[in-house]
């Protein structure tokens, strides 16, 4: 099933009825928008909205949405008159122009506005043009009994190519005319609202879109199979629960990449690399923009950073790419800034630095790493679909001693048959021979170093060896670099830093270097290890 290329993933390629029918995230955001555009006479001057959110997540769907309700509600189109800006606005460079377009569309929407832009026009060699502009739209609206509501998909956009006197201007209008209001959608806007020196310092009312829930996504993907009339679409969801949410969560949620997982969603198979690696090309063009749009040295520290994929140091970032810490400093600066990297305090004066989107940096991994780092991606998406999908991950059922003896006897007659060798490491840590079972271990590793079926066998002795607080035991198997456990069980290992963070500044750092893609695994373990704590 081909899904990438559908309308469905383009807002501004749907109907009014089928983004309506589709629209199933986000209800909670516009409602409360809707709610306040309906409560407010806008007799007065209004507060202003900033729907803020990366790439993918739904701002442009939002908006959309807010547009369709004005002008299907009764009551708000007697008095309201929407007008939608989107994302790409290569025109509008100056203010004048955004009054210019902003008629062009207030004409489109209504007969009562024909004429606005001409009217305009007559006036385009004065000097105050941009003044008259506005007083031009405001003076019509007045006339007409209609309030603006306008919006702006990529607002930031924009607003960078606007001089500070223009910003300043807008901002003026904005606080104090009561003919419109604005309700703008920005992936970065932080330069403008938490800057104290720019004019929209703390001017809007912020709505921050998050990653889709487990719910959210659930939801979102029982609409995909009622577009896409795919049948039993609520059992598919339940029989792929473990595939569903590791895909979620190496996703961040986000709305856009998950629907490019549906065809994978829909199979009864397991999450394989390839759904990964498919999902990967699919998205490319998307991650390809903001890699080219890098200059040639901060290509090659996002190189690093992503490479790395844990996060990493300004002294490791420089001796990398051979450059002064100072100079790779700056350049730091600017990335985040532009959102592309989080920085992460490592003490009072150094961090830490990680690709800002996980799934990114997934993807760059698999593109551009060597087969280490596509091995480690495996690794992590097997562990999540894993995990995920568990039911009860310990038992601790009480085994008789002639129980135990059995199992000893029964590995005396094959000592590499990997269930006798963990069945008794597991019966023995059970029973508090503590010791004798972790010197068993190592057995059971290595029989399983060259397959990954046992893998969830081995994470559940984990866990039950930190429910035994023997902290120091694993991290003894996690320095083993025979097994590669740091990376075929990563959350795991994050969960021990935690436990250990205590002992050695060296640990407390390692944990801050967990992941958003593995925040939510990482605290399900330590509390899985919690509760299994005698």
């Amino acid at each position: 099933m081909q899904t990438s290329n559908v309308s469905f993933y383009n807002p501004n390629n749907l109907t009014e009825k089928d983004l309506i029918d589709s629209f199933v995230i986000r209800k909670k955001e516009f409602q409360k928008i809707i709610n306040d555009i309906k409560g407010s006479d806008m007799k007065y001057p209004e507060q202003h909205y900033m729907i803020e959110a990366q790439r993918g997540y739904g701002k442009t769907t939002l908006l959309k949405r807010i547009y369709f309700e004005i002008k299907r509600d009764t009551e708000l189109k007697k008095r309201l008159i929407p007008v939608i800006l989107p994302e790409e606005q290569y025109n509008v460079r100056r203010l004048f122009k955004l009054w210019e377009v902003v008629a062009q569309d207030l004409e489109l929407e209504s007969y009562e506005f024909i004429g606005l832009h001409e009217q305009m026009d007559k006036h385009a060699k004065e000097e105050n043009y941009e003044d008259i502009c506005f007083k031009l739209i405001e003076q019509r609206l007045k006339e007409k009994n209609k309030k603006l509501i306008l919006l702006i998909d990529n607002t930031e956009g924009i607003l960078k190519k606007f001089k500070l006197i223009e910003q300043q201007k807008l901002r003026e209008i904005l606080l104090t005319s009561a003919e419109i209001r604005f309700i703008g959608a920005s992936a970065d806007v932080l330069e403008f609202t938490f800057d104290y020196e720019k004019p929209f310092y703390d001017f809007f009312k912020l709505i921050k879109l998050k990653g889709l829930t487990t719910e959210e996504t659930n939801e979102f993907f029982e609409k995909l199979g009622q577009i896409f009339n795919k049948k039993d679409m609520k059992n598919l969801i339940k029989s792929n629960k473990g595939k569903i949410e590791a895909l979620r969560r190496l996703t961040g949620g986000v709305p856009r990449i998950m629907s490019l997982l549906f065809s994978s969603v829909c199979s009864d198979r397991g999450l394989a690399f390839k759904d990964i690696d498919t999902l990967s090309d699919r998205v490319t063009p998307l991650y390809k923009h903001v890699m080219d749009n890098l200059s040639p040295v901060q290509q090659e520290i996002v190189d690093v950073i992503a490479l790395s994929f844990d996060a990493i140091t300004t002294k490791e970032i420089a001796d990398k790419i051979r450059m002064q810490s100072k100079e790779v400093s700056a350049q730091l600066n600017q990335l985040e800034k532009n959102s592309v990297i989080n920085k992460i305090p490592m003490n009072k004066k150094n961090y830490m630095y990680q690709i800002k989107d996980r799934f990114f940096n997934i993807w760059y991994l698999i593109r551009f790493g060597r087969e280490k780092e596509k091995q480690q991606v495996l690794w992590l998406v097997d562990f999540l679909e894993s995990w995920c999908s568990r039911e009860l991950l310990i038992n601790k059922s009480e085994n008789k001693e002639q129980d135990l003896n059995y199992i000893k006897k029964d590995l005396d007659r094959d000592c590499n048959d990997f269930s006798s060798i963990y069945e008794l490491s597991k019966t023995l840590l059970l029973k508090d021979k503590i010791e004798e079972s972790v010197k068993k271990s190592p057995l059971f590793l290595q029989v399983a170093k060259d397959t990954d079926k046992y893998n969830k066998f081995i994470n559940e002795y984990f866990i039950l060896l930190m429910a035994k607080k023997q902290y120091n035991s694993l991290l003894n198997l996690f320095n083993e670099k025979e097994f590669m456990l740091k990376d075929k069980f990563k959350p795991t290992y994050y969960a021990l830093m935690y436990f250990i963070k205590n002992q050695d500044e060296k640990f407390e750092i390692e944990y801050k270097k967990v992941g958003e893609e593995l925040k939510e695994t990482v605290e399900e373990i330590i509390e899985e290890i919690k509760k299994n704590e005698e």
